[in-house]
C-alpha cells in the first residue's frame, strides 16, 4: 500500500522538483481533471447509449477515417 501524504507534504515535495518534472505533474493533473469532468462522462454515456442502440462502425469504416 502507498503511504498517504498530506496536501502540505505533496506541495513541499513538488517545490523540490525540477521545472521539467513540475510541468509533467501539471500535465498529469490537467489530464485527470479532463478525464473526471462531468462533460466527458456525459459524452461517454451518450456514445455508449448510441452504440447500445446499434450505432456501430466496422473496422473497415474506422480505417477509412
Amino acid at each position: 500500500m502507498v503511504p498517504l501524504m498530506s496536501v502540505a507534504e505533496i506541495q513541499k515535495r513538488l517545490t523540490r522538483l525540477s521545472p521539467l518534472k513540475r510541468k509533467s505533474v501539471a500535465k498529469f493533473i490537467s489530464h485527470l481533471e479532463k478525464v473526471d469532468s462531468p462533460a466527458r462522462r456525459k459524452r461517454a454515456a451518450r456514445i455508449m447509449r448510441e452504440m447500445d442502440g446499434g450505432l456501430k462502425y466496422s473496422q473497415t469504416e474506422v480505417d477509412a477515417i
